[in-house]
C-alpha cells in the first residue's frame, strides 16, 4: 500500500457542550503532528465518532492483577465512582507485577499484561495491587494512591480549574483495520513549562477469571466470568508522551492538532476498545486533562 504524508487541517468552534458525537470537522486549522497515513483514505469506507471535553476530567491508572483478591472490589468501586460523576473519571487498568502472572494450565492462562503497562508499573517502582495514580499528582508524598484515598484525591482533582479543552475524533477504516485518531487541544490560559500528549488504547469488557475474596460482589475465590474493564493494551504515542507542539510550549487559545494512524491487534475486540488521550506537564508529570472515546466500528 502506498503511503505519503498528509496534513489534515481543522478549525474548532467550541460551544458550551461537553460531549459531541458523530461530528464531521472539515474546516482548516494548524497541524502539529503528522504520521505516515495511507493516501487513499478519502476513497475508503470509514466510521467516525468524536468527543469534546470542556470540563476538568481526571485520569486514574489502576494497578491490578487477575490473581489479586482485593482488586475486583476496588475496580468496581472506581468505575461506580466514574458513573456517579458523569464519567469525568477516566480509568484504565494496568496488569503488572506478581499478581498478574499467568499459569501454564488452569484458569489463569490469559496474559493481560502489556509492555506499556509494565513500563508504567516500573516507573512507579512496582507498587502494590490494588493501588492507582490519580492525575499522577503527589498526595502525602507519593504518586501511588491506596484505594481508601481514591475518592478524596479524585474529588480534589475534579475541583481544579479546567485549563485545556480537548476534542478527540476517531475514524475507523475497516478495510485497513486501522483507526485515524485526531486530538485537538486548546489551552484556556498561558501556562508555564512544556506539555506532552499521551494517547493510549485500552480494551473494555474482557471476560476472564479474576481472584476475589468478597462474596458480596461476585463468586469467590475464583470469579471465572469476571468483566475486566479497560485493560491497557498499548501506547500510540511514546509511553510518557510526545510534545504537544514542536517544542512543548503552548499559547492560550491556539488549537493544536495531533494526528495518529493505528492498527489495533486483531486479537482485541476493536468495538470494545477506547482511545484515551491526556496532557501532562513535562516537569511534574501531572495530568492536566483527559479525554476518552470508543472506536465506532459500524453505523
Amino acid at each position: 500500500m502506498k503511503y505519503n504524508k498528509i496534513q489534515i487541517l481543522f478549525i474548532l468552534a467550541f460551544s458550551a457542550l461537553t460531549w459531541t458525537a458523530c461530528d464531521k470537522i472539515d474546516e482548516p486549522v494548524k497541524i502539529i503532528n503528522v504520521q505516515d497515513i495511507p493516501d487513499n483514505l478519502a476513497d475508503t469506507l470509514f466510521f467516525t465518532d468524536s468527543v469534546w471535553v470542556a470540563q476538568k476530567q481526571v485520569l486514574l491508572e489502576e494497578f491490578t492483577g487477575h490473581k489479586c483478591v482485593n482488586c475486583a472490589e476496588q475496580s468496581i468501586a472506581a468505575h461506580e465512582l466514574s458513573e456517579e460523576n458523569d464519567h469525568r473519571l477516566v480509568i484504565y487498568s494496568i496488569h503488572a507485577g506478581f499478581y498478574a502472572q499467568v499459569d501454564e494450565t488452569g484458569d489463569y492462562t490469559t496474559d493481560h499484561t502489556s509492555a506499556t503497562g509494565i513500563k508504567i508499573f516500573q516507573n512507579f517502582l512496582e507498587p502494590f495491587n490494588p493501588t492507582a495514580t490519580i492525575d499522577r499528582v503527589d498526595y502525602n508524598g507519593s504518586q501511588v494512591i491506596f484505594p481508601n484515598l481514591w475518592v478524596t484525591v479524585f474529588e480534589q482533582e475534579l475541583a481544579k480549574e479546567n485549563v485545556a479543552n480537548m476534542l478527540v475524533k476517531n475514524s475507523w477504516y475497516p478495510n485497513l483495520s486501522s483507526v485515524l485518531i485526531e486530538v485537538n487541544t486548546t489551552f484556556l490560559q498561558n501556562l508555564e513549562g512544556k506539555y506532552k500528549l499521551v494517547v493510549m488504547i485500552a480494551e473494555d469488557h474482557v471476560t476472564a477469571p479474576q481472584k476475589n475474596n468478597n462474596s458480596a460482589i461476585g463468586p469467590t475465590p475464583d470469579w471465572l466470568d469476571y468483566d475486566h474493564r479497560n485493560i491497557l493494551r498499548d501506547a500510540i504515542t511514546p509511553v510518557f508522551g510526545s510534545y504537544i507542539t514542536a517544542d512543548g510550549t503552548i499559547v492560550a487559545n491556539e488549537v493544536y492538532t495531533n494526528t495518529f494512524f493505528y492498527a489495533p491487534n486483531p486479537d482485541w475486540t476493536t468495538s470494545n476498545c477506547n482511545i484515551i488521550a491526556y496532557i501532562i506537564h513535562e516537569e511534574t508529570g501531572e495530568v492536566i486533562q483527559t479525554a476518552e472515546l470508543g472506536i465506532k466500528t459500524t453505523e
